[in-house]
């Protein structure tokens, strides 16, 4: 009798639980079908307000962009008057603003009762977007006006030299020609005094964020943006130290060439070397004949042709989406989603070089992805995630880095193959290596920050440098070296994207040359195979599925970083040797 009465118990409790959890996937598919129209309008009002002001630079054109984002948060209620509503806040007024929708998105995401896949995703999408949005008007002010002041500086910095002002421009031009090593301290010193001047709002900016993230029960802001992006941040730190202990020896010896390099250069001995010898992230360290001999081999073609070939080629051509874009006149390089698979476009200063021809491949590759995302994925997935996307896009730019892609690109003999393969072989591991390991340096840093903004900054940043680049920063409070770096005026938390997509790309590569390109005895080039695996692989998915199943479902296994410390270090490093 009593196994017959706990029976029932059991039958009345999972039959409550069904009818509640029916309910609640009823109430929100109900949300979904009435929302999802009106925040689609406004993606797409917002990126053809992105690319016009992009495009044409002009002071108005930026208004309406600041305008929208306004419109969608709560300071915009308190403050009407300042803002003239256009055909954008019309259409898509108070979606991501309302009080009761984020409530009921905060009670079904808690409720535990939403386990259906893909309603659970589309869940956890809006229930990120909304939160930056119920951020309180005084709140979310300090904070705009916080990002804003930062920015203006970050991008209006000029410095004074011996009495003359440069742009930031005009300096990393002298940088990369001068053999003064006391030019160089003294550029390092002027940016250093931007610096010191940036720091207390860059702490007050982490501290801000921090307070908005704590209001949501998150520990700090770096937390909150990576839970948005379906990112552990754990499990990026891993990745990071794993990296960095296959790499140390490698990059070590590197060092001890580019040390050489350096310090005859500037007419020191390698004991003199300082932080400011050392090249940024975006400057290479081969040869200046290396680069010069890629952009006098590629210079008969048009770089935006020869990847629209290429594209064509194995299957996925982006031509409709070179006719709508601004490829000469862009100040940046971005590819701007109007809407999937209808209307991409990419702005970018593509000129006639090895390096325009890496960007339009980078910029090409997220175009390739974007336009073969399936018509039925909800339109809230449609937007993959920031690993997988950069790893694509990563993907097609190292192209231009294999050698034996590149030698079939041109008309060479066997001397020249053999100065590509070594030319491109000097990238990945000397200046590839010591670009990954830089981008960790900031990674860390950056969750460092947000975890603790009263530690000693100044110390944090020697420390990361010591380990990871051999670089040894002063270790005095007050030098703010670490706040002269433009990527922390915004401290985005998204340089960790890079390091992962890099990971990614490398075992995309493995893969489509087992899988299709029959362990790489096949040329990649015309070969269409290459194009239908990815899409059906990978592309048609968007953001379907966790980035980690998608990685294991694109390439036969998890994320694994052995493909991507091979390219950098060579062979014996395989199996963790």
């Amino acid at each position: 009798m009593r196994k017959i009465l706990l029976l029932l118990v059991v039958i009345v409790v999972v039959g409550g639980c069904l009818n509640q959890k029916k309910q609640a996937e009823s109430i929100l598919r109900h949300y979904l079908d009435r929302k999802t129209g009106l925040i689609r309008n406004y993606y797409k009002e917002s990126s053809l307000a992105y690319w016009k002001a992009s495009v044409s630079g002009d002071e108005s054109d930026y208004k309406k962009l600041i305008d929208l984002e306004l419109d969608f948060s709560k300071s915009n209620r308190s403050l009407p008057e300042k803002f003239s509503p256009d055909h954008f806040s019309t259409i898509t007024k108070n979606v991501f603003t309302n009080e009761q929708d984020f409530d009921l998105l905060q009670k079904l995401k808690n409720s535990g009762l939403i386990t259906d896949t893909l309603l659970s995703r589309q869940l956890i999408y809006l229930y990120h977007t909304f939160t930056s949005s119920q951020i309180e008007s005084d709140k979310y002010q300090k904070l705009l006006e916080s990002e804003t002041k930062l920015s203006h500086a970050a991008s209006t910095v000029k410095l004074e030299l011996n009495g003359k002002v440069y742009s930031s421009a005009k300096i990393d031009s002298i940088k990369k020609s001068t053999t003064s090593n006391q030019l160089m301290e003294d550029i390092a010193r002027s940016f250093q005094k931007t610096g010191k001047a940036m720091a207390p709002d860059i702490i007050k900016l982490v501290k801000d964020r921090n307070e908005v993230a704590a209001s949501f029960g998150f520990p700090d802001y770096y937390h909150l943006v990576l839970e948005g992006k379906d990112q552990s941040p754990q499990r990026i730190q891993s990745l990071i130290a794993e990296i960095e202990q296959r790499t140390r020896d490698q990059f070590f010896e590197v060092k001890k060439i580019i040390d050489k390099k350096l310090a005859k250069r500037f007419g020191i001995s390698i004991g003199q070397l300082r932080p400011w010898h050392y090249n940024d992230s975006r400057t290479s360290y081969l040869p200046k004949n290396f680069i010069s001999k890629l952009d006098s081999l590629l210079a008969p073609i048009d770089p935006v042709k020869r990847a629209s070939d290429f594209f064509s080629g194995i299957g996925l051509p982006i031509q409709d989406v070179i006719d709508k874009s601004e490829l000469r006149k862009g100040k940046m390089d971005v590819t701007v989603v109007i809407d999937f698979r209808t209307d991409i476009r990419i702005i970018g200063g593509i000129t006639n070089t090895f390096e325009g021809l890496t960007k339009i491949l980078h910029e090409g590759g997220h175009a390739t992805h974007y336009k073969n995302i399936d018509d039925d994925v909800p339109y809230l997935l449609k937007g993959p995630s920031s690993f997988i996307a950069e790893g694509i896009a990563s993907y097609f730019s190292n192209m231009a880095l294999d050698s034996s892609w590149l030698s079939k690109e041109v008309t060479c003999d066997d001397k020249t193959k053999n100065q590509i393969a070594l030319i491109c072989r000097h990238f990945r591991q000397v200046d590839q290596l010591f670009r990954i390991r830089k981008q960790m340096v900031f990674a860390e840093f950056e969750r460092e920050i947000y975890a603790s903004p009263d530690q000693d900054l100044d110390l944090l940043w020697h420390d990361l440098n010591l380990k990871f680049l051999g670089i040894n920063f002063p270790t005095e409070s007050g030098t703010c070296f670490w706040a002269a770096n433009k990527y922390f005026t915004s401290l985005s938390c998204n340089v960790q994207n890079y390091v992962v997509a890099d990971v990614f790309a490398a075992q995309l590569k493995h893969a489509v040359g087992d899988k299709i390109l029959n362990k790489n005895t096949l040329s990649i080039q015309e070969n269409k195979a290459v194009g239908k695996y990815l899409i059906d692989n990978l592309f048609r998915y968007g953001d379907l599925l966790p980035w980690e199943k998608l990685v294991e479902k694109a390439t036969g296994e998890p994320l694994n970083s052995s493909y991507f410390v091979e390219e950098l270090v060579g062979n014996d490093v395989k199996n963790g040797k």
